[in-house]
């Protein structure tokens, strides 16, 4: 077996650890490697997500996170992000309300808008009913595939090095082991058992794109409430989500047999989509902590390792951010380690 060396080892080549790996670059920590069990960078949630650049998340934790995270989208990384704006909807004029004060603690210019003018841009939505709605002018949507690109542009990363053990000052592939100072666990829906903690809760979710038009100027527009569902533009048309939720293991996930009933469903009020052959159909995964916060930073009680995990379907919007969050930890933990 190889032996080899470095600073840093990132075991999992998703947006968590391919983020961490990029801002560490830019801070100028060299030995470096992401290791990567599949033959490809963002297999799973990484490589699947819907690309919807939402800043308003549900909680405060997180949209720290995807404020800033969105910022750099529009600033440094601005060749991944197209500025179409967000309409968030719901069925209860109250959460709206939690949803704009949330805007306005983190300087997000939201406006009030009513279900027709919410509508009125995208005239295939007809049908959609809901109480009270947001526009967000700032949010827009992410190439993940460009966005995963940049994190990877210099970065020592090995391809179907599937990781067997991590232990303190060393991590184990089938291949090579690497002595190491610091280990970041990043690997999503796989993480825990490697380091002897509980697994992450991982749920899979499906996204279609269905032949129905979409104005050149629609915003994404995501539903908050009962019959939670999401609709962005597409080059094929109108990409959908029924936003549903499957508990399922750590694996590479497939459409289920009853996928298109599930959007059926889910769109059986909006004639237009209704209607619309499905063109195109995938399944992909979100990985949540207990507390539904991601857990970003050094473990108590191992001075060595960082974790970069449980995203939890916020994670291209939140990339940035979670990769300066993760390397100022690992910094902190290689000036310990002397």
């Amino acid at each position: 077996m190889l032996a080899s060396s470095a600073d840093v080892v990132i075991v999992g080549g998703g947006f968590a650890g391919l983020a961490t790996a990029w801002t560490l670059a830019r801070r100028g920590v060299e030995r470096v490697v992401v290791l990567e069990r599949e033959d490809r960078l963002g297999a799973h949630a990484s490589g699947r997500g819907a690309g919807l650049g939402r800043q308003l998340a549900e909680d405060d934790d997180t949209t720290a996170l995807t404020v800033r995270g969105a910022a750099v989208l529009r600033g440094e990384l601005a060749d991944a992000w197209t500025p179409t704006g967000g309409v968030l909807s719901f069925d209860d004029p109250a959460a709206c309300e939690v949803y704009r004060a949330r805007a306005e603690r983190f300087g997000v210019a939201t406006v009030p808008l009513a279900a027709s003018d919410a509508l009125a841009r995208w005239p295939a939505l007809a049908g959609w009913r809901f109480a009270a709605a947001l526009g967000i002018p700032s949010d827009g949507t992410i190439d993940i595939h460009r966005l995963r690109e940049r994190f990877a542009r210099g970065v020592d990363a090995r391809l179907g090095a599937r990781v067997t053990a991590i232990e303190p000052g060393r991590v184990v592939t089938e291949r090579e082991t690497f002595a190491t100072r610091v280990v970041v666990e990043a690997t999503g829906a796989w993480a825990g058992p490697l380091v002897g903690a509980a697994p992450l809760r991982a749920m899979r979710r499906h996204v279609f794109v269905v032949d129905a038009p979409a104005p050149g100027d629609a915003p994404w527009h995501w539903h908050l409430g009962a019959g939670e569902l999401y609709v962005r533009r597409d080059p094929a048309g109108t990409l959908v989500s029924p936003c549903d939720s499957d508990h399922v293991p750590a694996q590479d996930v497939v459409p289920t047999g009853d996928a298109d009933a599930r959007l059926a469903a889910r769109v059986a009020a909006i004639p237009a989509l209704a209607a619309a052959p499905i063109a195109r159909r995938w399944a992909g995964l979100r990985t949540f902590t207990a507390d539904h916060r991601m857990r970003l930073g050094r473990d108590p009680e191992r001075p060595w390792l960082v974790w970069a995990v449980g995203l939890g379907g916020h994670g291209a919007t939140a990339s940035a951010a979670v990769g300066e969050r993760v390397a100022a930890a690992v910094l902190d933990a290689l000036a310990s380690s002397h």
